[in-house]
């Protein structure tokens, strides 16, 4: 429901249950006057809010006792998201997300444990609303802290938050408050976007010097902000930083980084910050440079790997019909900090790390990540406005090579994932010396359908990175086998396995071709084929229709698939290669076909 459409009368009750905020995201309802939000106790007492008159959306947050019951009634307000939140079991326990028109339960805290439909079981999905890119993965005091780019006012992209899940375990999440929200400007004005965009997380002692995330006593965050008109692509960005003492509340924010000179791109985002190179920290920027000013290849810094693909700005561009960009070229530029504390007044520009002339055509990178791992650099960037020889959109791009000094010599590159979903992953080293990352599974091609309840973004499975052979693979963590994997499901007539639930994991082990049914819905299917070393999978009666999800490797010596209500993760190889995509299924129980030259075992994916 629209603003324009909203009666603006909301009134419900609920109990603290042990909570002590109820935080409230508000959206003005046009034509009605200031939205204002009273909140009554069960002895009368009243608190009341008015939005601040120059907002047009704001986050209110009142303090209520834990063992009372309120009555929230507002006029001339929506509440897109609520929730309660607060305690000191707060971690544990997660917020409790209330419906804003009649504050029933529906996520987290309380809500039923089993999926509703179109909803994963076993990824990670924020309780409703859009989410892109996740951010500040860490190890910390015992659990994993993820953050994500959030939309707490609908299912599109718009001016963008940081929400935020934890976990013991890296499979099962536990969502709390939203902890970073969009200058205040950009909710006065509708003409402007922005917010608090994607970065990375450092774990640092009380004297701010990095240490395992066990031993911390605080995480140190870096991110970009964002300000831009609407109609004009051209935004200011720069990078900030601030302390967290429990990673739920943010300290002060303060502006680090800016564009260093006219020559490096307006785009200029997503800082990962890796520790684990010499000298210092490195901070790895998103950007692109003039190409005029850019060495041909080969020359370090520079890969000019090419495997096809076109310039488009579209998930669904056909080839030729844009004109690319070459004057323009996309770049990952460094800044590094020698100081122990990385002091904010100490990260000096270093220049291009990487620079992409094979993929010119591509706007520019997004969401790099920069870092050493099984005696060999790795550069990882997602290339924005470009679809891959098989047609999926911004595919990413890894990197393996050395870098000396401040560039990097290439030895080596190729696809992260042969899917059509996967993007902006990032990557943490934690506390055993695991590489581990993940990556948001974006909804290019307008697979999923909006309900309320829904969410409009997942997350991949964690991934452990290794160099094997010179090349970047990943498959699932160990604890995704040791937690998800659950009971063997036995084979009908036919190699037909139907699935309870809907969620399962198939590992297949072939002696020659096979074909196999992943999912069909009646309406639309997801088929997978295993030819001469091609691993195929490809859509039937979806809008992702067209687009080839291809993985080649000299031997196929096995295939995993996680099939998750609509979420399809494959890995070949023990990782060789990783293809995530994405169906529409609300179906409850499900199936999986296998016909051919190959043995498989089936088991259930459990929560």
């Amino acid at each position: 429901m629209t603003a324009t459409q909203h009666t603006g009368s909301v009134s419900f009750g609920f109990d603290a249950d042990g909570y002590t905020a109820l935080d409230l995201f508000v959206e003005r309802v046009d034509g009605q006057g200031a939205p204002t939000l009273r909140l009554t106790d069960s002895r009368g007492g009243v608190q009341e809010r008015v939005m601040d008159a120059d907002l047009f959306r704001q986050r209110i947050t009142f303090d209520i006792a834990p063992a009372e019951r309120y009555t929230l009634e507002g006029s001339a307000a929506m509440l897109p998201y609520v929730y309660l939140m607060g305690g000191d079991d707060i971690l544990d326990r997660g917020i409790r997300v209330l419906d804003g028109e009649t504050g029933a339960v529906t996520a987290g805290d309380g809500a039923d444990a089993t999926p509703a439909p179109c909803r994963a079981a076993v990824h990670y999905e924020p309780p409703e609303h859009w989410m892109n890119d996740p951010n500040g993965l860490c190890r910390f005091q015992g659990r994993y802290h993820m953050y994500y780019q959030f939309n707490p006012y609908g299912w599109g992209w718009d001016n963008m938050h940081w929400g935020h899940a934890v976990s013991r375990d890296l499979v099962h999440w536990t969502h709390l408050p939203v902890f970073l929200e969009p200058q205040r400007e950009l909710h006065a004005d509708r003409n402007t976007a922005g917010g608090a965009f994607s970065g990375s997380a450092v774990t640092v002692d009380a004297e701010g010097r990095p240490c395992p995330g066990d031993d911390a006593a605080a995480i140190r965050f870096y991110l970009t902000r964002h300000s831009a008109r609407r109609d004009n692509e051209v935004a200011l960005e720069y990078q900030s930083t601030l302390t967290s003492a429990d990673g739920l509340v943010p300290g002060p924010e303060t502006r680090i980084v800016d564009r260093p000179d006219e020559h490096v791109g307006f785009d200029f985002r997503d800082p990962k910050v890796e520790t684990g190179f010499d000298g210092g920290a490195v901070m790895a920027v998103a950007t692109f440079l003039e190409s005029s000013a850019v060495p041909e290849a080969p020359a370090p810094g520079v890969s000019a790997d090419h495997e096809g693909g076109w310039f488009t700005t579209r998930a669904d561009g056909a080839a030729g019909e844009e004109r690319a960009d070459m004057a323009h070229i996309p770049a990952v530029v460094v800044y590094r900090n020698a100081t122990p504390e990385l002091r904010d007044d100490a990260w000096e520009y270093a220049g291009p790390l990487l620079v992409e002339r094979g993929y010119q055509i591509g706007r520019t990178f997004e969401c790099p990540d920069a870092f050493p791992l099984d005696g060999a650099d790795v550069v990882v960037g997602a290339i924005m406005h470009v679809r891959t020889e098989g047609g999926a959109f911004q595919p990413i791009r890894w990197y393996v090579g050395a870098v000396d000094g401040d560039r990097m010599t290439v030895a080596r590159s190729g696809w992260v994932d042969f899917g059509d979903c996967f993007y902006a992953v990032q990557s943490f080293r934690d506390d055993d010396g695991r590489r581990i990352c993940i990556g948001w599974l974006a909804d290019w091609c307008g697979v999923r359908r909006e309900a309320k309840g829904r969410a409009n973004g997942a997350m991949s499975l964690p991934r452990e990175l290794h160099v094997r052979d010179g090349r970047l693979v990943a498959r699932p963590v160990a604890e995704v086998y040791d937690r998800l994997v659950g009971e063997r499901i036995e084979a009908g007539d036919g190699g037909i396995w139907r699935v309870p639930g809907n969620a399962y994991y198939a590992d297949i082990r072939p002696d020659g071709d096979f074909e196999a049914t992943l999912c069909d819905t009646g309406e639309a299917s997801w088929r997978m084929t295993c030819r001469n070393g091609i691993v195929r999978c490809v859509s039937r009666g979806a809008s992702s229709d067209g687009v080839v999800c291809e993985a080649r490797v000299d031997r196929v010596e096995r295939v995993e698939v996680f099939y998750d209500r609509g979420v399809i993760e494959v890995f070949v190889n023990d990782g060789e290669q990783a293809g995530a995509m994405l169906a529409y299924d609300p179906r409850d129980h499900g199936v999986f076909e296998l016909d051919g030259e190959a043995a498989c075992e089936v088991r259930a994916l459990r929560r």
